[in-house]
């Protein structure tokens, strides 16, 4: 699937050693990659959590402590299902920036989604107890992120892809992401019932990089620990379709002047793109 166009795809791949990730996207559909993989230090990843948990309060009124988990109940369906999403996480702070242009999530995010994807959602997802009223053994059912195609879909070039960066450690019994492996190759919705008895839990430690393509059967366990889970999410799609969160002329100039990769950023949120203006020859014929 890999599009090598661009000539430093392969010196990422060599420098950080990728082969082993991108073969499991392909054959698994998911693969989760270390924090000593992607060479950043533990100050990185607190300061993406500290800056979630900042917004999150700021939003909701609600003070969310890492430990203990939110301060009070929230309204409506997050104190049901015991999660809350922050959508828009890109104009917040710069550091949600950098989880869109770090160099590992470039290559992978292109290897599934071609050169030209977009950005569709920047989101944060803080999660606590599952309370025990939720009646469901998992908090989210199993989907596929690309359930606005039709079925059946091409395993190897699927129409959407995800990132979920770490920022707590992440296991079944914390509310982790369930998944069926290799499910992308069955190329079709997973029926009801279908997906909970194959599924195994994403393990992987705080700091973790995990990528996954749209055709992949997920959802997520209910979360039996204190304290919080969080992380950052953040759906891509091919350029032929509409993101679900349009970032087009709307991020300040001075956040493609920080990026570590700007042409990248404006290519994610579309300010690459021109429009096409076609006059009619004769304009007597324009109603």
């Amino acid at each position: 699937m890999l599009d090598k166009a661009d000539v430093n795809i392969d010196e990422v791949i060599e420098e950080y050693n990728l082969a082993g990730h991108i073969e499991e996207l392909d054959e698994v559909g998911l693969t989760v990659v270390p924090q000593s993989t992607l060479k950043l230090n533990d100050n990185w990843f607190e300061q993406l959590r500290d800056a979630i948990l900042r917004v999150g309060e700021a939003r909701t009124g609600i003070k969310f402590d890492l430990d203990k988990g939110p301060s009070g109940p929230l309204p409506g369906r997050p104190s049901e299902i015991g999660h809350i999403i922050l959508q828009h996480m890109i104009y917040e702070d710069q550091v949600f920036e950098k989880v869109l242009t770090h160099p590992v999530k470039k290559v992978l995010m292109t290897h599934m989604l071609g050169q030209d994807h977009r950005l569709a959602v920047s989101d944060a997802w803080i999660k606590w107890q599952t309370p025990d009223t939720w009646n469901q053994e998992e908090t989210t059912g199993f989907h596929v992120d690309q359930n606005v195609v039709p079925a059946p879909w091409n395993p190897n070039k699927p129409h959407i892809a995800n990132m979920n960066w770490c920022l707590t450690n992440y296991a079944r019994e914390d509310g982790a992401l369930a998944y069926v492996p290799g499910s992308h190759h069955e190329k079709r919705f997973p029926e009801l019932g279908e997906a909970l008895p194959r599924a195994v839990p994403v393990e992987a430690a705080a700091g973790s990089l995990v990528m996954f393509q749209g055709g992949l059967w997920h959802g997520s366990y209910r979360k039996t620990t204190p304290g919080l889970r969080v992380t950052m999410l953040g759906q891509h799609c091919r350029p032929y379709m509409l993101p679900f969160q349009d970032f087009k002329g709307r991020i300040p100039l001075e956040v493609f002047e920080k990026s570590q990769d700007p042409e990248y950023l404006r290519s994610l949120v579309r300010e690459n793109e021109t429009m096409l203006k076609v006059r009619p020859k004769d304009d007597s014929h324009v109603f």
